[in-house]
């Protein structure tokens, strides 16, 4: 059984502001005790930037869309290490194939 494992979570743009921002987190995930990673994004959003959206869309409909309350790193890099562990397989295709379920890819799928 192949286990993933969060080798780097990079934050695209810091936010400005703990409890109104949108950013994407790039990490780089790659099997446990092995040097190869894949990069993978998530969007990490407070509901106070999700309502400013709304106001100028009808709908958010985004894979890897994480909202959290305020900004905390260690937070959103916990919840990201908690969705992998639940992404394990028998080959790293299948463990990618896991994880692509909660985020976007560098390839877009």
């Amino acid at each position: 059984m192949i286990k993933p494992s969060l080798k780097f979570l990079g934050v695209v743009f810091p936010p400005d502001s703990d409890d109104d921002f949108w950013v994407v987190l790039s990490a780089e995930i790659g099997e446990e005790g092995s040097k190869g990673i894949d990069a993978f994004y998530f969007n990490l959003t407070t509901p106070k930037r999700l309502m400013y959206v709304l106001q100028n869309q009808k709908a958010v409909f985004k894979r890897g869309l994480i909202i959290v309350d305020k900004y905390d790193y260690e937070t959103a890099k916990r919840l990201i290490e908690d969705i992998i562990l639940e992404c394990k397989g028998e080959t790293w295709h299948e463990v990618r194939s896991n994880i692509m379920k909660y985020c976007m890819t560098e390839y877009g799928g």
